[in-house]
């Protein structure tokens, strides 16, 4: 697309091919001419812009820059018989700066590049802020940044790969927990935090927390624990502390919450998966006096107990709460401590899950049909659901079993939440559906900011691209509660929005002035959509106080 309709520059005198029935026919550079397989001459070539039927002058894009930008006066036509137009000098550079501008602007507007200022110092958090921007818009491998700061940046510190690496290694664990500090004490209305745990992938050694355990991308690589806390009032990620890839979740509870009188973390309730129900955590968290929503495992002994009590009166409106949803609570000692839990039932997800049995069964059917003989691993795996009679030649008979059947399905549509709040089911049912921000978290983390494999070689460099992935993901909550709100209209994806953005262009001529393509409609409704407006986009282009 052309830069600017007023913008012209003289045709080139030969190289060139006008083609197009249009008022202004497309214009293209010949990149290559050669006969194809049937002898017949063509070419190869690219749009370099469209002719001005008017004034014999090409209206310039971006490619005519690449091929003609620094022409000599002696390579040009002659315009002495053409009407005076606007002539375009020799062009510097073009930086499509739209979505790094977007991005910037999330940073500063949530408060995120001042507490960086404060808790690392100006130049750190200056180039902090180019990798942040850099992994929002590209991702997680910093070797092609060096290109990508000299084509869609215009004030950021420029970085290297090499830069990139001694960065990460200069953030320190106190930059780290002054950032964190600060940044917590300026969110409002923290009442509620949900924490949770993801892992990282690595193929290197010479990091010290990588170790083996249970991957939750199934990757057969060894990996890093990552524990992280979200406000639930924000969406917004608050910290987070790495630990050893050998180490489960329930057995970290009591080292996270170890941070909070740091942090200043107090008078909050803690929003945490079944994963952390565990007798032990429960009674770190009364003997703390930590509030807490958790789910539990309706499969274990506790919670089934508790399900059979209200079983038979749940469905009833007295115990209505949305939808299909019932809940009851039940008030006594669980888990070795005297706590309160929520049972609920949910007719549409017993349905989904019956299903979900009544298909395993049959697939189960089906290939036993097919097997002549069993091995006692695969005895053991049927037998969940049917009884087996295996001969002295090795040839067996099956039967459905019913009431193994019956009883897996029992609790279907049941699960359970303990909280030692005075919040009722219906309250800490809404308030525990509110973690998945956390999930989402994580899922942009591994693949909008491509941190599902760290890259890194050492555990200086990995801690502080860590964090640098941690300021990424505070615009892209943004972005997303954005979308979900849906103030963008046909807009889905970060992607669509950053795509968007990039098309903003920058020309910057030789003499250092600078023009920019005309915002679009689109673009003008994804800044409105985040309280940017157009005229803090002139200012930062045109390096305006």
């Amino acid at each position: 697309m052309p830069l600017n309709s007023k913008i012209q520059v003289p045709l080139p005198k030969q190289g060139i091919i006008i083609r197009g029935n249009t008022p202004y026919p497309y214009v293209y550079k010949v990149l290559r001419t050669f006969r194809n397989e049937k002898g017949q001459p063509t070419n190869t070539r690219q749009l370099i812009g469209k002719l001005d039927p008017e004034t014999g002058m090409l209206i310039p894009n971006d490619n005519y820059y690449a091929h003609f930008g620094d022409m000599d006066e002696e390579t040009l036509p002659s315009t002495e018989s053409l009407p005076p137009v606007e002539k375009i000098p020799s062009v510097d550079s073009i930086h499509s700066i739209g979505a790094a501008f977007l991005v910037r602007c999330l940073l500063i507007d949530l408060g995120v590049v001042d507490v960086l200022i404060d808790s690392c110092g100006e130049e750190k958090a200056d180039a902090i802020l180019t990798a942040a921007i850099y992994m929002v818009c590209r991702g997680n491998v910093f070797e092609h940044v060096a290109d990508w700061c000299e084509t869609s940046t215009l004030y950021e510190t420029p970085l290297t790969s090499q830069k990139s690496s001694a960065l990460f290694t200069s953030i320190t664990h106190a930059d780290r927990m002054f950032f964190f500090r600060l940044w917590i004490d300026i969110q409002k209305c923290l009442k509620y935090i949900v924490y949770d745990v993801t892992s990282f992938s690595s193929y290197a050694k010479d990091i010290a927390e990588t170790e083996w355990g249970y991957n939750r991308d199934w990757d057969k690589l060894p990996q890093i624990n990552l524990g992280c806390y979200t406000c639930k009032e924000s969406g917004m990620p608050l910290f987070y502390v790495t630990y050893p890839g050998s180490i489960v979740d329930k057995s970290h509870l009591p080292y996270m919450m170890a941070y909070n009188d740091d942090l200043g973390i107090k008078d909050v309730c803690f929003a945490m998966n079944m994963g952390f129900c565990t007798t032990t955590n429960l009674k770190f968290m009364h003997s703390s006096n930590y509030c807490y929503i958790t789910a539990a495992n309706p499969r274990h002994k506790t919670p089934k107990a508790a399900i059979d009590e209200v079983r038979d009166g749940i469905v009833s409106m007295r115990n209505h709460i949305n939808d299909e949803t019932y809940g009851r609570s039940i008030h006594g000692t669980f888990y070795g401590v005297n706590t309160t839990i929520h049972v609920y039932y949910n007719s549409d997800k017993a349905r989904r899950q019956h299903q979900e049995l009544y298909r395993t069964v049959e697939a189960q059917e089906e290939k036993l049909e097919q097997l002549q003989k069993l091995t006692q691993q695969q005895i053991k795996k049927y037998s969940a659901f049917f009884d087996i009679e295996k001969n002295k030649d090795g040839t067996f008979k099956f039967s459905k079993n019913y009431d193994k059947i019956d009883e897996a399905s029992k609790n279907h549509g049941f699960f359970c939440l303990l909280s030692n709040t005075d919040l009722s089911s219906s309250e800490v049912l809404a308030l525990y559906r509110r973690k998945d921000v956390i999930e989402k978290g994580f899922d942009d983390l591994k693949n909008h900011a491509d941190q599902k494999r760290m890259h890194t070689h050492n555990t200086a460099t990995t801690e502080g691209k860590m964090f640098c992935a941690f300021i990424a993901l505070t615009p892209i909550t943004l972005m997303n509660q954005m979308i979900s709100s849906t103030k963008i209209k046909g807009i889905r994806s970060k992607g669509a929005i950053l795509s968007e953005m990039d098309k903003i262009k920058v020309v910057t001529l030789k003499g250092g002035k600078r023009l920019m393509n005309p915002v679009t409609k689109k673009q003008r409704m994804i800044l409105k959509s985040f309280g940017i407006d157009e005229e803090r986009l002139h200012n930062y282009v045109y390096n305006i106080k």
